[in-house]
């Protein structure tokens, strides 16, 4: 059994198990918030277009840019310090921000962001490469990179909440 689970670990590289960066929240998340034993306080939260979320207590919170861990963190700390005693705070993504596809596939769009998601299933969603992609390599933006660069990458590449995939048409 240890031996398996050995030879997958070695393997994982090779099967894409590149790790991902941790998450960032960004605007059209929903996110589930719990303060333990404070049900006025908790509920679900869409990060608007401004990247804030609005909570009882404490009105408007950034949330963009910040992993679930700085979000937690942030809001114990600002209920510790005016209004609750020892606050237990719980955050949980509910819903992702969709991702975007363009270009030669045969549904281009918005669609609904899946956990693990390749670049390859989000062309499956999007109905398939047309006649004339090029399907050896996309473009990625990615939603949190400041520079919005171009990212040149493979089928098997991550798609993340809020990426645009674009595939590009090949010349002959």
């Amino acid at each position: 059994m240890v031996s398996v689970l050995l030879v997958l670990a070695w393997m994982a590289p090779a099967l894409g198990g590149a790790e991902s960066p941790e998450y960032r929240i960004g605007p059209g998340d929903k996110l589930n918030i719990i303060v333990f034993g404070q049900p006025d306080l908790s509920g679900e939260f869409v990060v608007d277009g401004s990247g804030r979320i609005s909570l009882p207590l404490l009105g408007q919170v950034l949330a963009r840019e910040r992993t679930i861990g700085e979000l937690q963190a942030q809001i114990t700390t600002a209920l510790d310090r005016d209004f609750l005693v020892d606050p237990r705070v719980s955050i949980e993504v509910a819903n992702y921000r969709p991702f975007f596809i363009l270009g030669q596939v045969n549904r281009p769009g918005s669609y609904p962001y899946i956990e693990g998601m390749t670049v390859r299933m989000a062309v499956a969603l999007a109905g398939g490469f047309t006649r004339r992609a090029r399907e050896g390599s996309m473009i990625i933006n990615r939603a949190n990179d400041p520079d919005k660069t171009r990212e040149e990458a493979s089928p098997d590449a991550l798609v993340l909440p809020g990426d645009t995939v674009e595939i590009e048409r090949r010349l002959f």
